[in-house]
This record gives structure tokens, C-alpha cells and sequence, in this order.
């Protein structure tokens, strides 16, 4: 049966009220694999230490229930593929504090019968007086789920140029396969793509994380008030204890496209990403 376009655009979703500590803040830090390695060094110490919040740290704190799952939303969840993800910050994170996360389903997609169905939801992070912190947007393809007579879907990339060599780079490792891997899916599921070597894969939070904080390296000084906008493409797994290369190319003041690949498998994990900032 195909899905019900109306049922799921109205989808009820509860605001949820999420208090997080400092202790909650270097956790995110370490799953997003700061202090591991040596290519950023001191730039970890603010966010090991509690005394500054990741940007990323957004969607960890958003991060819920896979509601996709219930039986009474028509989706095939199974065949449910994580493609873009997005933060737009409007104001810096806390290190601890209160966040209203509040979410709604933005629009779904038509790519016809045997391709599947794409479907975009947007998040919320605000404070308790109900002050916009950070927008994020997420979208997923449900290859199960198309020919429901919907829109078509117009994908909307950035590629990188291929005609010149990046204006930076950075090499960043993943945080190992230990306590502090927290954004890890389980051994299982690497084995069975049969290119982890025994590791566990990331999450999609882990892998955004992971390209945050290079990002902040690269454009932002490090300073998480400097970041504006991120927005990934998911293209391929990464798993812990790995090294992962970032290629940038600055197109205009305050703007960039990069990508990042696996330098031990010579593999993408992200592509045609987009950053802004405050020059």
C-alpha cells in the first residue's frame, strides 16, 4: 500500500523538553572522537573540558525515537536510507542548559515506484523561553515507499570543483571502538558490509559530528560562534578508529563546499557538503 502523504505530513509530534549537563557536552565531544589522535590537539580542550558546546552537539540533543518504525505510519523502515543532513545555527549552544526540541514532517517527495520516496523532516532546538538556538533538517529516502502520486524530486547539489586542487585540508580520526564511541551501530551490521574489519560503523550524528569539528578547524578558527550553516551529503559508512581525510574548496567569502573520504579504504563517506560561516 502506498503511504499516506496527508497522515504523515500531519504527523503529531510531542515537544520534548531536554536537559543536558556539561558532562553530557564532553561526552558528545568524545563521540564525535575530540581528543583522539593528533590533528587537532589543544582544539579539543574546550569541549573535553565542558567549557564550550559543539555545534553538533544539536543533534545529538535531538536525537529520539525512531518513530518511522510504528506500524501505523505505512513506512517501510527497513529500506530507510539517511541522505542529507543540515544544522542552521541562530545562536551558540550552551554547554549545558534546557533545549525544546520540536520537529514536524516538511514535505515528501515522489521518485516513482521502484525508486522510492524521499522525505524531508525539519527540527527545532529552542530555549525554554522559546528563542530559535538551531534549526536542523534531515532528509531520509524510503526506498519502499514511492509511486504515491506525490512531488517529484529535485535534488539540489554543490559539487566540488574537480578542476583544481582544495584550498585546505585536515586529517581527523574517528574516536575508537571503545566507551567513548557512543555514535556506534554494532559490529554486526560492520561485518555484514563486509569493509569494517571487525569495527563498529557510526552513526549518521557521529559522521556529522566527526565533519563539524574539521570544519570548525578549517574555516572557523575553531570558534563554534563563527559557524552558520553545515550541511552534508551521507555517500558512504565510516567506521571507529579510522582516518578521515576533509577536502575543502572556498567559493565565496563565507562560503564552501567539501567532502571527506576514508583514508585506509580510499573511500567517500561524505560529498557535495556546504558550509557557511562569518568570515
Amino acid at each position: 500500500m502506498p503511504i499516506d502523504y496527508q497522515k504523515l505530513m500531519q504527523w503529531p509530534f510531542p515537544a520534548l523538553s531536554r536537559r543536558y549537563t556539561r558532562d553530557d557536552s564532553i561526552r558528545f565531544a568524545k563521540g564525535f572522537g575530540a581528543g583522539v589522535g593528533e590533528g587537532m590537539g589543544p582544539d579539543d580542550v574546550p569541549f573535553l573540558a565542558g567549557s564550550a558546546a559543539l555545534p553538533m552537539n544539536a543533534v545529538a540533543l535531538a536525537d529520539g525515537e525512531f518513530w518511522q518504525m510504528r506500524p501505523e505510519t505505512g513506512i517501510q523502515w527497513r529500506q530507510i536510507v539517511h541522505a542529507e543532513e543540515s544544522i542552521v545555527i541562530h545562536r551558540p549552544l550552551s554547554p549545558e542548559g534546557v533545549v525544546v526540541v520540536t520537529q514536524n514532517v516538511d514535505e515528501i517527495f515522489d521518485r516513482g515506484a521502484d525508486r522510492g520516496a524521499v522525505m524531508v523532516q525539519k527540527q527545532v532546538l529552542s530555549s525554554e523561553e522559546g528563542i530559535a538556538l538551531v534549526t536542523i533538517s534531515v532528509t531520509t529516502i524510503l526506498k519502499g515507499d514511492g509511486g504515491f502520486g506525490g512531488k517529484p524530486y529535485v535534488p539540489l547539489k554543490v559539487p566540488v570543483p574537480e578542476d583544481r586542487a582544495p584550498d585546505a585540508t585536515i586529517e581527523i580520526r574517528t574516536p575508537r571502538d571503545d566507551g567513548d564511541a557512543v555514535f556506534r551501530l554494532s559490529k554486526e551490521i560492520a561485518a555484514a558490509s563486509s569493509v569494517g574489519a571487525g569495527k563498529s560503523m557510526m552513526r549518521g550524528v557521529g559522521c556529522f559530528g566527526i565533519a563539524g569539528r574539521g570544519i570548525l578547524k578549517l574555516v572557523c578558527g575553531n570558534d563554534p560562534v563563527r559557524l552558520k550553516k553545515l550541511m552534508v551529503r551521507y555517500v558512504g559508512p565510516m567506521f571507529t578508529d579510522e582516518t578521515m581525510l576533509i577536502e575543502l574548496w572556498h567559493l565565496a567569502s563565507g562560503g564552501a563546499v567539501f567532502r571527506m573520504s576514508a583514508q585506509e579504504r580510499g573511500a567517500l563517506v561524505l560529498n557535495n557538503c556546504v558550509v557557511e560561516f562569518e568570515a
